[in-house]
């Protein structure tokens, strides 16, 4: 058996296809080691949405490609975003490379390995990359990997929107869609195996469904998923405000096992400068749709996502964000720094952000922001919540970890168990303590 390492980079999208890669491995008798200093085969999957991803899997790769030297390492492999974004040039400027796949081509790797292994012919770089086309790997299980207590189903592949900043489109192809059945079936199997909360994720959830022919809606989807024996959770990620409907606020509402809890990302709140990112949404549907959300859904915590610095953002339109986000309507906000992207429209703007004047707005957005979550989650002290136990705390194995309903994996903080104990994947009721920063404290009832 081959002894075989996969490290996976980027969101948890390409965790997603990670863990399909890995059953497809196993299902092939390959060994599957957890660290790739015994490995003979290191497989990389990898990320390239903007440059510090770029940057990021580059790196790996070249600190990877020393396991040839120092290690065990007999072939080197990248999959995913890099390849498909870059083809057959990361060869010439990696050689330690020795097979390239793109985004929609991993379900060839165990059988390329092989065939490579075989004939053995170094020094020559076998390409896999096609037009993104995901249909084959739709329906192919994922091998759910620790903590068993949490997965992401990814709903659908690639996105439509085309927004000017973006490379998605480019690296991902347009939006293809899981059918309502695949969907429904990888989620029984998840349960099977102890999932308790399931993450649906896509480049735009909500838009699940429009290219498939019975236009299923993720309303559907999600009344599907409720109906599900011993499922705990279902999370939201990455929603687009003007595809958020009155029926997906009332369903959210009205299912208990959906977390009050949803990602939407903004990106920004100015009308001009939303129209030069290519948005479909304006400054007051952005705000009329938050405003609904947070009264339809009494406690609903908002997470959202926007830019500074974009091309053109005057001190007008910083100041209208800046505003916006001090109302306090987001409990969690991702801030970034515009980046010109290569190959993007909006790297071609004029009237480009210096770096230094990008840096000060972001860390004006930011302090403001840590007020109102720091605000938002000392409100919970006292309060009795549900927590999903994970397991032990990677800070201290003397505490366990865990979540509420309104902290997303690996972005939101954990929930610390300073009394108590419960097995991992169970859900338990908790008293909050206290808090510090991102995290909770909490003691089991």
């Amino acid at each position: 058996m081959l002894k075989t390492a996969v490290i996976n980079l980027g969101c948890p999208k390409n965790e997603v296809d990670a863990e399909k890669l890995i059953y497809l491995l196993l299902k092939a008798d390959f060994q599957l080691l957890a660290e790739p200093d015994d490995a003979e085969i290191i497989i990389v999957n990898t990320c390239a949405f903007i440059q510090p991803a770029v940057e990021e899997a580059v790196n790996t790769i070249l600190h990877l490609a020393s396991f040839k030297e120092d290690g065990a390492c007999r072939l080197l492999v990248v999959t995913g975003c890099l390849p498909q974004r870059y083809g057959a040039s990361l060869s010439q400027e990696i050689p330690e490379i020795d097979l390239l796949f793109g985004t929609s081509d991993f379900h060839k790797i165990p059988a390329a390995i092989k065939k490579f292994m075989a004939s053995h012919r170094p020094g020559s770089t076998i390409c896999e990359i096609s037009i993104p086309n995901y249909n084959k790997l739709h329906a192919v299980p994922q091998q759910i990997t620790p903590p068993l207590a949490y997965s992401y189903l990814k709903i659908a592949e690639g996105c439509n929107n085309r927004c000017s900043y973006c490379m998605i489109p480019v690296i991902k192809g347009p939006q293809q869609s899981v059918s309502l059945g695949t969907l429904i079936s990888q989620a029984r199997q998840m349960v099977t195996a102890g999932v308790q909360e399931i993450n649906l994720v896509a480049q735009d959830i909500t838009a699940y469904g429009n290219d498939l022919a019975e236009k299923p809606q993720l309303t559907d989807l999600l009344k599907a998923l409720c109906q599900i024996p011993a499922l705990g959770w279902l999370r939201l990620l990455y929603a687009y405000p003007h595809r958020i409907t009155t029926e997906l606020v009332e369903v959210m509402a009205q299912e208990s096992m959906i977390c009050n809890y949803i990602d939407i990302p903004i990106q920004h709140i100015s009308d001009p400068i939303l129209t030069a990112m290519g948005r479909h949404d304006r400054g007051k549907d952005i705000r009329q749709t938050l405003e609904s959300m947070k009264t339809k859904i009494p406690g609903l915590f908002l997470r959202s996502t926007v830019i500074v610095g974009f091309p053109g953002e005057s001190e007008k339109d910083f100041k209208e964000l800046l505003d916006f986000v001090a109302e306090g309507l987001f409990d969690y906000l991702g801030v970034f720094s515009y980046w010109p992207e290569e190959g993007s429209r909006a790297a071609r703007f004029p009237q480009q952000v210096p770096e230094a004047l990008k840096g000060e707005r972001l860390q004006t957005i930011l302090d403001i922001q840590q007020g109102i979550t720091e605000k938002r989650l000392r409100a919970e002290v006292g309060r009795t919540r549900k927590v999903l136990i994970e397991g032990l705390s990677q800070e201290s194995d003397l505490l366990l970890q865990g979540r509420t309903t309104f902290q997303a994996p690996e972005i939101d903080g954990l929930t610390y168990i300073t009394e108590g104990n419960a097995e991992p994947g169970t859900i338990v009721d908790v008293e909050i303590q206290d808090c510090h920063e991102f995290d909770l404290f909490a003691r089991i009832k």
